[in-house]
């Protein structure tokens, strides 16, 4: 038993010298690294407020956003809050980081109404780097209450 125990904390420890290899590097904040950038050198930085985490790579001596470790988010402002006639739309955008043109998103009310069940549909779309729109389109003419929307776009 004594040996099966020492076995897996030599392994453990083992996992932890490899995880951490020369060459790489973790922080926590927002954004690209500020440390030096070398060659071959990869960076993790955790975004401090919603724990999502972007993989940053040297590349020519500078920080590049590489790949996420999983779904990405923000929140539009106010939309809404006048008349729409039938097929009008209300739109605003949602800063989304790591968010690129041709990824797949979603958008819903933040406050959990079913706008679909009041003669609207919602849509999005990222139109620029980080940046996603998100249209409220009427069904029947309607004035949608002004809220924001949560983004959601997956990598």
């Amino acid at each position: 038993m004594r040996t099966r125990i020492l076995f897996v904390c030599l392994l453990l420890i083992g996992w932890r010298v490899l995880a951490q290899l020369p060459g790489t590097s973790t922080s926590n904040g927002s954004g690209a690294p500020t440390d030096s950038c070398g060659l071959g050198i990869k960076n993790i930085s955790i975004d401090g407020i919603s724990s999502t985490g972007y993989a940053w790579t040297c590349k020519a001596g500078a920080w590049v956003l590489g790949a996420t470790s999983g779904v990405m988010s923000g929140t539009t402002g106010s939309i809404g809050g006048s008349l729409l006639a039938a097929g009008a739309s209300a739109s605003g955008t949602a800063t989304v980081i790591g968010a690129t043109v041709g990824m797949v998103c979603t958008a819903q009310p933040s406050d959990g109404t079913n706008i679909y069940a009041l003669g609207a549909n919602i849509g999005c779309t990222v139109t620029a780097a980080n940046t996603v729109t998100v249209n409220v389109v009427a069904i029947v003419t309607l004035t949608p209450v002004a809220k924001s929307y949560v983004v959601r776009v997956i990598p």
